[in-house]
């Protein structure tokens, strides 16, 4: 009795984990939560992220050239006594030196011309932060895209599920009326045998998409950081979601302007422009202010040396110019030039790849809207043959192949036209990711 009691009292407590669970197990997941899952999970994103965090450290370190240098030097040792000869070498003598010699210096510095050098080095820099940050989004671009093909591959995946389950649920019916036939005399056993054979097949097809969906599945709750236990549950109302028709002239212009490649090709041309710039800058002289405070033991500049401390002050203006950059900076300022225009001329052949990109995706997605729309019609045509044909083979105006034959030709219809419904997103977000707005 006792053991009875534990048991019902282990069912009725586990029963709201056990439904807990399974209500867990299946979880509906829309676009926009499919990519806020694919950024925090993404390996690929992170890593661009970090090259983010990278080049504003850089930008920081090239921002730093515009503050002072400012350094101290210390230094304790030993001096020993000093030898004098007179001009033929002969006659030495020892000069007897203080011993022990200290210094302590503090310099400053500050650059106040270098052809404008280091503003350019700091725009370069912020340039490469902004290229970083374009890098990133064409990352999130391809992974959003990569994971729309999946998500997809569910959307159709479970149409196709479906349809195949209410086609062997019709079949089943139409199996228990032939049967009922068969007993008043009207039909013979071959007619059982292939409707049977037509269910088995139903199933057998059924089972490879059931398969085909737990692979796609699972490989979505890897990438998306879910429990592979997790069913992902498509958005239904995808298909009656607005596309917005811009036309192939503004969605091209679109492209031109907001797609991430060509942004950033952009700004690598003007990251070349500051290349040319910072070369020309080699020809320039420098100018700093310079201020340096010493403090040091002996004084040496006295006869005999005097063991005493001596401190002093010097500051001024500085003037450098290498001399070699004459002839040095030419190669440099040609070399930079070069890559400009080689950067100029990957723009124009990038922005004309992307013109094809968003051509074909505007006319695929025009022939998928297309396609869907014949296959729709085909679909009600094989429905209602098949209707027709089911009517008269009950009353024996048909024989059972004219019925197969019709309700084959049904389930392709259905199936098409689901695929070509699935067709109709995916094609749309190919064009909106070659415009660059995915």
């Amino acid at each position: 009795m006792k053991f009875f009691f534990s048991l019902f009292l282990y069912s009725t407590l586990s029963l709201p984990l056990y439904a807990q669970i399974r209500a867990d197990s299946s979880r509906l997941i829309k676009i926009n939560e499919l990519f806020e899952l694919a950024e925090a999970h993404s390996k690929q994103l992170a890593l661009s992220r970090e090259d983010i965090a990278i080049s504003e450290q850089q930008t920081d370190i090239a921002k730093s050239a515009r503050l002072p240098e400012i350094g101290a030097n210390a230094s304790m040792g030993f001096i020993s006594n000093a030898f004098v000869w007179d001009n033929h070498l002969k006659n030495r003598e020892t000069v007897s030196m203080p011993h022990i010699s200290q210094s302590f210096t503090l310099e400053a510095g500050q650059i106040i011309y270098q052809g404008n050098r280091v503003n350019n080095t700091i725009k370069k820099a912020e340039l490469a932060e902004q290229l970083a940050g374009l890098n990133y989004e064409k990352d999130r671009e391809d992974i959003r895209f990569l994971l729309l093909g999946r998500y997809f591959d569910l959307y159709r995946l479970s149409n196709q599920k479906k349809v195949y389950q209410q086609n062997i649920k019709l079949a089943k019916q139409r199996m228990d009326n032939i049967r009922k036939l068969k007993q008043e005399g009207m039909v013979t056993q071959n007619d059982i045998i292939r409707t049977e054979l037509q269910i088995t097949n139903l199933e057998v097809a059924l089972d490879q998409v059931k398969n085909d969906l737990q692979i796609a599945n699972r490989e979505l709750c890897v990438v998306l950081g879910l429990s592979p236990a997790t069913m992902i549950q498509v958005d239904t109302t995808l298909i009656t979601s607005v596309q917005e028709n811009l036309g192939f002239s503004q969605s091209l212009n679109e492209a031109l302007s907001s797609n991430p490649s060509i942004k950033a090709s952009l700004v690598q041309e003007e990251m070349r422009e500051k290349d040319i710039q910072i070369a020309k800058a080699e020809k320039l002289p420098v100018i700093s202010l310079y201020a340096e405070d010493a403090t040091m033991r002996p004084f040496l500049y006295a006869i005999p040396p005097m063991d005493i401390y001596m401190n002093y002050f010097q500051g001024g203006v500085r003037l450098r110019y290498n001399i070699s950059s004459l002839y040095h900076a030419k190669e440099h300022i040609n070399l930079a030039k070069m890559e400009q225009v080689r950067q100029q001329k990957t723009t124009e052949l990038l922005q004309e790849k992307i013109e094809l990109e968003v051509h074909q995706a505007y006319v695929k997605w025009q022939e998928s809207k297309r396609n869907y729309a014949s296959l729709e019609k085909s679909y009600q045509l094989a429905n209602n043959n098949y209707q027709i044909v089911e009517n008269k083979y009950y009353n024996q105006f048909a024989v059972l192949t004219d019925m197969l034959d019709a309700s084959t030709a049904k389930l392709d219809a259905e199936l098409q036209m689901n695929n070509a419904r699935a067709a109709i997103l995916f094609r749309w977000y190919q064009l909106q990711k070659a415009i660059g707005k995915l």
